[in-house]
Parts: structure tokens; C-alpha cells; sequence
């Protein structure tokens, strides 16, 4: 049961891939999805006028932990 556990990814932020904080990396490299997507809809969503999106982002940036270090598969995850 505990290598089951160890196989499941966590949402983390990825600072070294990010450009502001890795909340988007974290994202992306979560669900599987291509950065530019996450980064795009962040965009969308923050510059639309969507005053919730901010906040959100906010709250992620100070409440999703830090991963340590990049995994290896990131870019062939997020592409």
C-alpha cells in the first residue's frame, strides 16, 4: 500500500519552472496539460476582468507547498 502512496503526484509549485511563483507549472504538470495552456487561461482569466482569479492565484502561490526540485518527466508531461 505505501508504494501505491508514493506514486501519487501532490499539487506543488514549481518555482523553477514558473515565471512568477510555479502555481501554473504546478498545474499543468499536475493535471498532465501543456504549460502554455494553464498560462494562457491564468492570463485570460486575470486580465479578463475575473476578479476571482488574482485571489486564487494569490492563495496558491502562498498555500500550495514548494517542490523541492524538478521532477524528471516535467517536460514531457507539460508539452
Amino acid at each position: 500500500m505505501n508504494e501505491k502512496l508514493k506514486n501519487i503526484k501532490n499539487l506543488r509549485r514549481i518555482p523553477e519552472k514558473g515565471i512568477i511563483a510555479g502555481v501554473a507549472a504546478g498545474i499543468a504538470y499536475f493535471f498532465g496539460w501543456p504549460l502554455w495552456i494553464v498560462r494562457l487561461v491564468l492570463a485570460v482569466l486575470i486580465l479578463g476582468g475575473f476578479s476571482f482569479a488574482p485571489l486564487l492565484y494569490l492563495l496558491a502561490w502562498i498555500f500550495v507547498p514548494k517542490m523541492e526540485r524538478v521532477p524528471e518527466d516535467f517536460d514531457s508531461i507539460t508539452k
